[in-house]
């Protein structure tokens, strides 16, 4: 295993003299299927049929040529590719074709070592590592580790979990690429981080041979070796045809390559927009290299694109090609003629992912009966599994439609479901989205059985705070203190034993007792001895695995985390739920891509934190704004790639804000998906569907009679027909919701209740407002003048922070501007002219700001956390600046509108007043100076100077009571409607009784 050697060589080929292409319309096949000989790359968008090109040449070579099937050797990426092939050729075969050979790359490698393996010193295939088992035994090697041999940033971290995984991450690479001792040394002498990598390397292949084990990136680079350094090993193949060739890593285009010597008859199928897995090694100039790696002098390779799509109609190939637009590949089949069929591409945004799960439930529902579409024709696809299937899973079970269930074994059980929440909850290399999604589980779930209230306010403490989720937790659940122990230490989940961390989660938490003491939940508990002896026997196999490497195994999305077993098509007519990465080969009439939020879709989190693994990509750019559009083009074409999969029509759905600012904002692709058409929220329709059940029929029927907006005799005959429910087989109208007597306002509000001076000016504008938006989030919207503003407020705090960091007084425009455009996402802002108008507007305000930027004192903090004790209650407020000069201090807070408040207003603000008070408070403020000023900034507005607002301090003196009496208001939910100047914009004045349409006559 150490005679791996640089990818290079892999690449350097007889260069053919002529690369001939064609462009084959579905008419043109025949000629070119038929002819077999030499090396060809088949090229075509979703649904052109390069797989179908594959088995027709595959059904040619048996039936019309009569090859054996023993010399024809047919590849593909994954497990569900193979299946798909194997049942596609063997149904149109009439004789038995056992001996044809249709498999994954791992498989034959596999089967090549240990028919020919001794002939390279391995007489028999070593046992395969699974990931987290590779995992292991990394960590353990790394436990034993000369600390002086690594890096002294590096030597903290040798015995951690997060490392072990980083560092197997990175020998998978290595292995891919083909990297051998040598070229690794010289190549990791470039960094000091890497210089204890090359000869871990070596110790971490002499240890597997010891152990007799193979990884899966060593088990194709032996398999590549075996072929290269025995020429003339007689394998008797000679025709190779390969699928999803894009996919290829540099090892299984070098394993390709030496196959294929003796003859030079390969033929392989790609899209270069369905290119998805640099991560794993494969590069984008696959598909554009083929006919230099497999082309020569005697045969050239020939290039044939297929130019129609016989799946995808041009609506959803529109909106696919809007999708990837700009990201140009090489070998890219061009402009692709859509199916004949008629499209539909649609996409809803949803206030609450509860909303979202319940509408995509009954949709498929309403397809499945009113058009006759059976169900194993409609998909779910999303980028996480677990942040959204197990939610969906439970809707469509109350409907009682099949699906694929994204836990089909015991794991589904909510006890044991409860113990890898936990472990979520808890790793390193999550981001905030998954593990608050997590903890939600685990809030809301049998075990803790939190009401909803209680848990909305443990998210709002964590987020406004910036406090962790044990201290939150603590804070407010009264039986809190255990699971908040489990949650602040990650020993049990990363460190331990997986047994022994399951152990430990039953001994520290007393509300599991009632699985074993309660008769009903004999299923649960049986669940829980059942995953207690499985981690059990799972140790003895690795002894040092942790619950998180199990978690890992169980829930792993790569397509190919187990290529050695065979896939299994499903049988059964239910609806199809798996995620992005594994929707391809899969053809459907619907495809809903789902939970499409930033931060999850695309998701664009660097998959290398530490180590720096992609730079020994040579696909992958260097510098980290190239690197982040790099992995932005390729969730676009993830995304293309899934949309792909549709016959007729493609759903995007997401969840909008819920808990904070910039969580759960809707991704930037669903106004490229939706391009002119419309973007419905929650449950509207151009055209309102039928309902489907009585009980859809009674929930309509009570919509329609309490919307204001709906014409008087439509309302009066839904009350008519409610009136009568029980003659229809609905609920008698004493028993639906909104009839009966009003219930109380209070219970928005938890005792001791921290606020915030921004909560107190929308409490002081409206309390009625306040209640509906900030308590009950109803009409919130995130808005791009927010998402203006918050990007202006980083891109300062960055620049400013870094100049002082320097030592400078201030940043320069240049600095600002540079930052501004590498965080500029045009997306966020409309893509277009809409962004450029966005762009054009921050470069105005930071210029703005720079040229007449007041010059009076010193800066000392950046968006400064101040807190305030006062009659009990605890104040949160964040200051943007805070200046000092002749020890005084000046509060600052930008503002980025185009027009600035009021001079009176501003002088009475109980933002800036606040301010003041909280930072004569901080006796870390105390230590630079006494405040004696705050002021607002407007760099946004068009004046000829810098548009400033002070706080009047005569007012400071009551401002305590004036925050004590908002706080009081707040406290006792006193929720009355005070008409103002921003009632035309409310959002929720339809539902306010200060004006016509919100009062109390509906009828």
């Amino acid at each position: 295993m150490s005679h791996l050697r640089d990818s290079v060589d892999t690449v350097n080929a007889e260069v053919p003299q002529t690369v001939t292409e064609e462009r084959l319309g579905p008419k043109d096949w025949k000629s070119a299927v038929e002819s077999a000989e030499g090396p060809r790359i088949v090229v075509g968008g979703p649904g052109t049929g390069k797989s179908e090109f594959l088995v027709r040449r595959t059904l040619h070579l048996l039936n019309s040529l009569e090859i054996p099937p023993t010399e024809i050797l047919v590849l593909s990426f994954g497990r569900r590719g193979v299946a798909d092939l194997r049942d596609r050729i063997r149904s149109k075969v009439p004789r038995t074709i056992g001996a044809l050979d249709i498999t994954t790359f791992h498989s034959y490698a596999s089967r090549l070592l240990e028919a020919h393996g001794a002939k390279i010193g391995m007489p028999h295939v070593p046992t395969i590592l699974t990931g987290p088992e590779q995992s292991a035994v990394v960590r353990e090697l790394l436990s034993s580790e000369n600390a002086h041999d690594w890096a002294p940033a590096i030597r903290p971290l040798l015995a951690t979990s997060t490392f072990a995984g980083e560092v197997t991450d990175y020998l998978l690479r290595i292995h891919e690429q083909l990297i051998d001792d040598d070229s690794f040394a010289e190549i990791a002498s470039r960094r000091d981080d890497w210089r204890g990598l090359p000869a871990f390397a070596i110790r971490y292949r002499k240890e597997l041979q010891t152990r007799d084990r193979i990884d899966y990136g060593l088990l194709i680079a032996e398999a590549e070796r075996l072929l290269r350094q025995f020429n003339g090993l007689e394998l008797g193949i000679r025709f190779i045809l390969v699928d999803e060739y894009q996919d290829m890593t540099t090892s299984q285009v070098a394993m390709l390559k030496a196959l294929a010597k003796p003859h030079k008859n390969i033929t392989a199928a790609a899209d270069p927009y369905q290119s998805i897995y640099s991560f794993r090694g494969a590069a984008l100039s696959n598909v554009a290299d083929f006919p230099h790696i497999f082309g020569s002098v005697k045969k050239s390779a020939i290039r044939t694109v297929l130019t129609t799509s016989f799946r995808t109609p041009k609506e959803v190939l529109d909106a696919a090609v809007r999708l990837t637009k700009g990201g140009d590949l090489p070998g890219a089949a061009g402009t692709v003629t859509p199916a004949a069929n008629t499209g539909r591409v649609e996409v809803r945004v949803f206030e609450q992912q509860t909303a979202e799960t319940e509408w995509v439930a009954n949709e498929i529902a309403r397809i499945h009966l009113t058009e006759g579409l059976p169900l194993r024709s409609i998909g779910v696809f999303v980028r996480s599994k677990q942040r959204f299937l197990p939610e969906l899973s439970r809707a469509l079970e109350r409907r009682r439609i099949p699906h694929d269930k994204p836990d089909a074994s015991f794991v589904s059980q909510p006890s044991v479901r409860f113990v890898l929440d936990l472990v979520h909850a808890t790793l390193e290399d999550q981001g905030p989205a998954e593990t608050e999604q997590a903890v939600r589980r685990i809030l809301l779930g049998p075990v803790m059985m939190l009401p909803l209230g209680q848990v909305r306010d443990i998210e709002r403490m964590q987020v406004r705070d910036q406090t962790t989720w044990a201290n939150a937790i603590c804070m407010i659940v009264k039986e809190g203190a255990a699971l908040a122990t489990l949650l602040a230490s990650a020993a049990w989940a990363n460190a331990m034993p997986a047994a022994d961390g399951f152990w430990n989660i039953w001994t520290g938490l007393p509300q599991l007792r009632t699985i074993a003491t309660d008769p009903k939940r004999q299923n649960e508990r049986a669940a829980w001895t059942s995953l207690g002896q499985v981690l059990t026997r799972w140790n003895e196999r690795n002894p040092h695995s942790t619950l998180a490497d199990y978690t890992h195994l169980l829930e792993n999305e790569e397509f190919e985390a187990r290529p050695l077993l065979s896939y299994r098509t499903p049988s059964d007519n239910q609806v199809v739920m798996t995620a992005l990465h594994q929707s391809k080969g899969i053809e459907l009439d619907i495809v809903f891509i789902c939970d499409a939020v930033e931060g999850v879709f695309p998701d664009l989190r660097p998959r290398d934190s530490l180590l720096g693994t992609r730079y020994l990509l040579p696909h992958i750019p260097d510098d980290l704004i190239s690197y982040r559009r790099f992995r932005l083009q390729e969730e676009r074409r993830l995304a293309y790639t899934a949309m792909g999969r549709a016959r007729q029509r493609v759903i995007w759905t997401a969840t909008s804000s819920e808990i904070g600012d910039g969580q759960g904002m809707p991704s930037r692709f669903l106004s490229l998906a939706a391009g002119d058409t419309t973007i419905y929220y929650g449950t509207t329709h151009a055209v309102d569907p039928a309902p489907l059940s009585q009980r859809e029929a009674e929930t309509y029927l009570v919509r329609l009679a309490s919307d204001p907006r709906a014409v008087k005799p439509h309302r009066a005959a839904a009350i008519a027909i409610l009136a009568q429910g029980p003659r229809w087989g609905l609920r008698h109208p004493e028993q639906l919701r909104g009839i009966r007597k009003r219930g109380s306002d209070s219970g928005l509000v938890s005792k001791n209740h921290p606020l915030s001076p921004t909560q107190a000016e929308r409490y002081d504008l409206c309390p009625r407002l306040y209640a509906l938006e900030n308590r009950l989030k109803l009409g919130a919207r995130t808005s791009l003048h927010a998402r203006f503003g918050n990007l202006i407020h980083d891109v300062l705090e960055d620049v400013e922070s870094a100049a002082r960091a320097r030592g400078n007084t201030r940043s320069t425009i240049t600095e600002a501007r540079t930052a501004f455009n590498a965080a500029f996402i045009d997306e966020s802002f409309g893509s277009g002219v809409f962004a450029e108008a966005w762009r054009r507007r921050g470069h105005q305000v930071l210029e703005h700001l720079y040229t007449h930027w007041p010059k009076w004192g010193e800066v000392v903090a950046l968006e400064s956390t101040l807190r305030l004790d006062l009659a009990g209650i605890t104040w949160t407020g964040r200051a943007d600046r805070i200046e000092a000069k002749n020890g005084e201090l000046k509060i600052i807070d930008y503002k980025t509108g185009r027009s600035a408040v009021e001079v009176k207003k501003a002088a009475e603000s109980i933002q800036l007043g606040y301010y003041l008070l909280a930072a004569a408070a901080s006796p870390a403020v105390a230590t630079f100076g006494k405040p004696t000023a705050a002021e607002l900034w407007y760099p946004g507005t068009s004046t000829k100077s810098l548009t400033t607002r002070s706080f009047d301090n005569t007012n400071l003196d009551k401002m305590p009571q004036r925050l004590t009496d908002l706080a009081g208001g707040i406290q006792a939910e006193h929720w009355p409607a005070t008409p103002n100047e921003s009632c035309e914009r409310c959002p929720v004045r339809i539902v306010c009784p200060a004006w016509p349409e919100g009062g109390p006559d509906y009828t």
